[in-house]
């Protein structure tokens, strides 16, 4: 935009994002936003600039979100008055937008002319690239298929105009479309029972890792509820949000007036302002909630705050120890001491030491991590000890957060948060942050943990003195989860609050992280023969809990979708790490390709199943790899091969240091039942599809329900499908299923466009006795044991049952033809 189109603007700095919340300039900024529109012709003139003050004096807003993109003139309006405005990207998402190519143009096309159109507007929030999807649309076309397009409308937009903030505005229904590569998580979110609010809210949270969450809309109709009713609703709402550390909240709507499609809204009532204009209750009752909250933390009323003692233990950590201390000595609580204890007596920390009156410093012989971290206990004055890292930088409102976690449960035993990288500088920094291994928690539920890494650990004092504190044995890492498993042992809880999160620097280099890594492994062998029920064999802790990641679940999750689609909250359940995945990245694993390259020197044959277990190595490696969330300013291909190299040698180094000090601890036994179970369960969960795709169109309003419960009641022995993967099982046989997956475009008026997919499906016995065999008649052919004429027929026994399920769903094309006929529907 030339410099003489910026308007006057009562918006001073851009938005941006800073962990789990927003900033504006040095400070946390709290998004207040209410939607404005689309509006019926004639309903607001000008667009309804005339409102704009309104909303800003009358609700408290400090932002709109937008559905159509607005004149130049608003967006000046809108700086002059300081709100700003996210926009929504309206373009054709109602549809199967992977078959009609046209779509992802017109989108690509409409992003383009509005970034360029808006770039550098002192009004401008941010895009959302699209908006909730339809769930049976997104089954249909395939989640992962429509992240990626989501992910480069994204990259899009990045790249046309840097430094805006881009996401998708997504809703329960589809909670598992989480773009990698958007700025902050968004969420459209209607629900109204307290408990159940406060339980998704925080959900929430953990699906947006380690970025902001935004809620996108919230809204109650009065002409269900009352006045009254959505007052109240929005008020529980508010506060609800507040508590969960929510970076911001958008009300829908600002008004009654509403239209959809071009046509006008009717019988439904969620504007906070009616259609004559007038205020409903809730005006007054938003207003009252957002005058208080400048930032998330302010919702926080602590009225008896609990002392806390603030510990810092160092080794030879100079290089990052001064913006560790400054950041503590800026905490906004009322009730702090800092500690600080220099394990080992490095005099560069003495003479830092000497600069900060505020910390109580303490030197001791160097005998390691637990033991200073006791020295820090056995000094502190607070009924809450909390522990940091002198590598990381605490948020001003983290002790807010820590200490509202105590109060609200007498069972909770110790907190604590995320520990999020900042921003890279190198390359390096960039891979070794997306690289595994790293500080993490461990979530037994959205508000519970199994374990809390040291650099992010509070603990009651009564608690920690209980238990014995940090056991000596650890001298430089497995100590924090020695403690909270001891902790969970004697009857307590380990709490957890997104909000409560601290930056904290990842290893500077590649030789840093393996150091680390490896005295990772060393203190697994030191865990295993103290809690020998936690570990599985040869391999690494067996955690009840899910390991928190920072990215999304593209892939590696399972998704439940409900009766025909239409769960209303389609819930991601994480895939676990798969133990065979282990396993292909283990020393022993390794051990084994060295043996067989051994044996080639004398039988060349033994080169095949070595490269075959190379390849697998590299496939996980690779996958996961792809899946890593890296930087932005770093991620490239040549990174993400770097990151697969990392995740190789971690692999092999961590186990190798945990085998080398442990082996004697290790279950063999159970090691091979282990990996033998996996392999089978790995054969027998995946499902292979061969389908045919029909089209039907109606102008009557006629879809996919009427077209299903044609379908089982024409079969006689149809069932609904109870895992949600498609709509209704045709028919069951001893090794085949049948099936159908249906979805239903919504066109103007009441135009439906109707689209079948028949699906041949193997059973689980089907699976587990062909799979075995294509794998190991090729291994028996290499080695030289014939089979060749066995493995031909096998794999032409494959093609033709393939070809036949095709021809079978060909055949019956006129019969699904003329079911769809006698319900209304047309064969395009």
């Amino acid at each position: 935009m030339p410099a003489l189109d910026f308007p006057v603007s009562a918006i001073k700095d851009p938005l941006r994002v800073s962990g789990k919340f927003f900033r504006a300039g040095g400070e946390v900024a709290m998004i207040r936003a209410v939607t404005f529109g689309p509006f019926p012709v004639g309903a607001f003139p000008d667009e309804g600039r005339a409102q704009l003050a309104r909303i800003r004096d009358r609700l408290g807003a400090n932002a709109l979100r937008l559905y159509e993109i607005p004149s130049l003139e608003f967006m000046h309006a809108c700086a002059e008055t300081g709100l700003r405005v996210f926009l929504t990207l309206p373009w054709s998402q109602h549809i199967d937008f992977l078959s009609e190519r046209g779509a992802l143009a017109e989108a690509d096309r409409l992003l383009l002319e509005t970034v360029r159109r808006f770039h550098g507007h002192p009004a401008l929030g941010g895009y959302f690239v699209g908006n909730e999807i339809e769930t049976t649309l997104v089954r249909w076309m395939g989640a992962g298929r429509v992240v990626e397009q989501l992910e480069r409308l994204i990259d899009l937009g990045h790249t046309n105009a840097p430094g805006t903030l881009f996401a998708y505005a997504n809703y329960p229904s589809t909670e598992y479309l989480l773009p990698q590569n958007q700025d902050f998580v968004a969420f459209n979110l209607y629900l109204e029972g307290e408990a159940e609010l406060s339980a998704y809210l925080a959900r929430l949270q953990n699906l947006a890792g380690d970025k902001p969450l935004f809620i996108s809309e919230f809204g109650a109709d009065a002409l269900r509820h009352g006045d009254l009713g959505q007052a109240g609703i929005l008020d529980h709402y508010l506060e609800a949000a507040g508590r969960s550390g929510v970076a911001g909240s958008t009300i829908f709507a600002w008004s009654d007036h509403w239209q959809r499609g071009g046509s006008t809204v009717e019988g439904w009532e969620f504007g906070l302002t009616r259609r004559d204009q007038s205020e409903r209750p809730a005006v007054d009752v938003v207003r009252e909630s957002w005058g208080l909250w400048g930032k998330p933390s302010d919702c926080l009323s602590l009225t008896d705050p609990p002392k806390i003692s603030v510990i810092v233990c160092t080794h030879k950590g100079s290089a990052t120890l001064v913006e560790c201390l400054d950041s503590l000595l800026a905490l906004n609580y009322p009730a702090v001491e800092l500690l600080l204890v220099n394990d080992g007596a490095d005099p560069r920390v003495e003479d830092l030491a000497r600069a900060y009156e505020a910390v109580r410093y303490f030197a001791v012989e160097h005998r390691g991590l637990s033991v200073a971290r006791n020295t820090g206990a056995a000094a502190a004055t607070g009924e809450i000890l909390v522990y940091t890292d002198d590598d990381c930088i605490a948020e001003p409102d983290w002790l807010q957060w820590i200490a509202e976690l105590f109060s609200d449960d007498p069972k909770i035993g110790a907190v604590g948060g995320p520990n999020i990288p900042p921003s890279a500088e190198t390359a390096a920094q960039a891979r070794v942050a997306a690289a595994p291994g790293g500080p993490a928690h461990v979530l037994l539920s959205d508000t519970r943990a199994e374990h809390l890494p040291g650099c992010n650990l509070a603990v009651r004092k009564s608690v920690f003195e209980e238990i014995g504190g940090f056991n000596p044995v650890f001298r430089s890492a497995g100590d924090d989860v020695d403690l909270c498993w001891r902790i969970l042992a004697a009857g307590y809880e380990l709490g957890f609050h997104p909000a409560a999160f601290v930056w904290h620097h990842r290893r500077f280099s590649y030789a840093a992280y393996f150091r680390q890594q490896m005295g990772y492994g060393r203190a697994e062998a030191l865990l295993m023969p103290i809690h020998r029920e936690r570990f599985r064999g040869a391999g690494g802790a067996i955690w009840r809990g899910q390991v928190y990641t920072s990215g999304g679940n593209r892939g590696g999750a399972f998704v439940y979708h409900g009766h025909h689609g239409y769960e209303p909250f389609q819930l991601v359940y994480p895939e676990r790490e798969s133990g065979l995945s282990e396993a292909l990245l283990h020393v022993l694993w390794w051990a084994g390709v060295a043996g067989f390259g051994v044996g080639a020197v004398f039988f060349p044959i033994l080169l095949l199943p070595m490269g075959l277990m190379i390849a697998g190595s590299l496939a996980i490696a690779l996958r996961r790899a792809g899946r890593s969330v890296i930087d932005p300013a770093f991620d490239s291909t040549s990174s993400r091969l770097v990151l697969a190299g990392l995740i190789l040698l971690q692999g092999f180094l961590r186990s190798g240091t945990r085998l080398l000090g442990g082996w004697r601890e290790v279950n063999w036994a159970g090691s091979v039942h282990f990996v033998g179970s996996e392999a089978v369960e790995k054969l027998a969960s995946g499902w292979w599809k061969l389908g045919d795709e029909m089209a039907f169109w109606s102008s009557e309003g006629v879809g996919r329900g009427e077209l299903l419960a044609a379908l089982l009641e024409r079969f006689p022995r149809a069932e609904d499908d109870a895992s949600g993967k498609t709509d209704v099982i045709l028919k069951r046989g001893w090794f085949w299923n049948w099936a159908a997956l249906t979805v239903t475009e919504y066109h103007e008026d009441e135009g439906r466009l109707t689209r079948l997919r028949l699906l041949a499906r193997p059973q689980r016995i089907t699976r587990l006795i062909v799979l075995p065999l294509l794998v190991l008649a090729p291994f028996a052919v290499m080695l030289g044991f014939g089979f060749e004429s066995e493995l031909i027929t096998l794999a032409l026994l494959y093609v033709v049952v393939s070809i036949a399920a095709k021809l079978f769903m060909w055949l019956r094309r006129p019969r699904f033809t003329k079911i769809a006929r006698s319900v209304g529907l047309e064969p395009l």
